[in-house]
């Protein structure tokens, strides 16, 4: 080789060193700012703590640990699962809450509900063909998460021999996810159907998607922008009132299992989540904990004008939400904030939250399209207090493989069960398995408090209970509860 082509090479090495490095720079360099934010985080928490900590003991073990984290370095980290696959995920973010005891990291990983690669450093790779842009709990992409199959080689949500426990499937069928209700309502009001069905509506498809729902009338339009779109299941859009915004995207499972607060701003410890974007949960967690106030930030926020197709917000919503802020869980607020505004209720719907009374099937779906809440639902007052010729429906518990235990496989209020127990059924045969019988006593255990209430039974009382007004008015006909000292 002559000295012009040495140095033609040398110089081309040269550069493709300079142009590597550089990359590699910028390949190490965010994940390692993102460590040092995390640890600085820690190191000010700390530091805020040491503050108003005054015994020595304490204080020493406080700075101590404020050492330790000013003298961390950052270094990637490798999560090998049991089946051997390698993910970095963990080394930009640190802090990431646990999604839930029932999915550990160590066991399920990242990827398998995110998707994207997880040996990647890079914020652009790493997060190539992720499912659902970082939500893995929206519908369109939940076959391939929640109904998918572990590391472990067994099926999630989907693909189960027991119906019930392929939620994925069932929730696309649910009102929730479909609005057929909205619609066939809308339709039948309008002269258009003369029942309750909605001429090919196909199962499970959402009503938003629904091809010319009012036949090209004048109102179509409000009637897909102001009601069909909103849905948090099935791909829409939920009104958002505070701080100025009108809406966020839905994000399927997410919105019932992922709580958030009234503005959905993440207020975790991860540092690389914004804490300003709109459509995330507070935490990085899954619960099957899920109380009134989740449910509220869909429901009771308004009022839906069937006329004018125009969602008209509930004049004490702020009131509402200033509860919420400030954690007022006493019986007036809830009996304000639970319902709109002139509602009746019982003091059973009251003291509970809404999980504690409907069924798994009730909100999730059965697999049948309904185009009406009062066919979906499969609760009723009977089935927890009974009738006045009889007592309500239960069942004995023979076995370990029941669907009953898996109800406490996410929720540390689940009261314990073994063979033998006695538990509530509907009287569709649909398992209540927060309701127990001990002897004489019927009781149901709050799955967000884990308070025990004592079912007062219809037969023998004072109640003029008719079986085939079953409906949650009639009850409330009588049993309003309207103040505290009804409570």
């Amino acid at each position: 080789m002559d000295k012009k082509s040495w140095l033609f090479a040398l110089g081309g090495l040269l550069l493709l060193t300079t142009v590597g490095l550089s990359i590699l720079g910028n390949y190490t360099s965010n994940w390692a700012m993102y460590q040092q934010k995390y640890f600085q985080a820690q190191i000010n928490t700390l530091q805020a703590q040491l503050k108003t900590t005054s015994h020595g003991q304490a204080r020493a073990k406080l700075e101590q640990q404020i050492t330790q984290w000013q003298n961390r370095k950052p270094q990637i980290v490798n999560l090998v699962l049991p089946n051997g696959q390698v993910e970095r995920c963990q080394t930009c973010h640190m802090g990431l809450e646990e999604i839930s005891t029932s999915h550990p990291p160590d066991t399920f990983g990242c990827t398998v509900c995110h998707g994207g690669n997880g040996l990647s450093l890079d914020l652009k790779t790493a997060h190539a063909d992720w499912y659902g842009q970082g939500h893995p709990g929206r519908l369109s992409v939940a076959g391939l998460t929640c109904g998918g199959t572990g590391p472990n080689g067994q099926t999630c949500h989907s693909g189960n021999k027991v119906q019930a426990q392929n939620e994925v499937d069932l929730v696309k069928t649910s009102l929730m996810s479909t609005k057929a209700g909205e619609l066939s309502f809308v339709r039948r009001m309008l002269g258009l159907d003369p029942g309750t069905k909605v001429p090919n509506l196909a199962l499970g498809e959402p009503a938003s998607q629904y091809p010319n729902p009012l036949n090209g009338g004048p109102r179509q339009a409000a009637l897909q922008t102001n009601c069909l779109s909103q849905c948090h299941q099935a791909g829409g859009l939920l009104p958002l009132l505070q701080k100025g915004k009108t809406e966020i995207p839905s994000n399927g499972c997410e919105n019932c299992h992922v709580l958030s607060n009234p503005d959905h701003t993440y207020v975790g410890q991860d540092v690389t989540i914004s804490r300003t974007e709109a459509g995330l949960g507070m935490v990085h967690q899954l619960t099957t904990q899920i109380p009134y106030t989740q449910c509220n930030q869909c429901h009771n926020q308004g009022l839906h004008d069937p006329i004018k197709m125009k969602f008209t917000p509930r004049v004490d919503l702020q009131q509402v939400v200033k509860d919420r802020q400030t954690g007022n869980k006493t019986w007036s607020a809830r009996v304000k904030d639970y319902y709109l505004p002139g509602e009746l209720f019982a003091k059973c719907e009251v003291s509970l939250d809404c999980i504690d009374c409907h069924t798994r099937e009730d909100v999730m779906g059965d697999g049948h399209m309904y185009t009406s809440e009062y066919a979906a639902v499969h609760i009723q007052c009977q089935d927890c207090h009974g009738t006045i010729n009889s007592l309500p429906l239960s069942k004995k518990v023979r076995s370990t493989s029941d669907l009953a235990f898996e109800e406490g496989i996410a929720n540390p209020n689940f009261p314990a069960l073994v063979v033998g127990d006695t538990i509530g059924l509907t009287h569709q045969g649909e398992e209540l398995p927060y309701v127990r019988q001990k002897g004489q006593t019927r009781y149901i255990v709050s799955r967000i408090t884990g308070t025990k209430y004592t079912i007062p039974m219809v037969k023998g009382s004072a109640c003029r209970q008719k079986l085939t007004e079953q409906g949650a008015d009639a009850c409330h006909a009588c049993h309003q509860a309207v103040s505290e000292q009804a409570h």
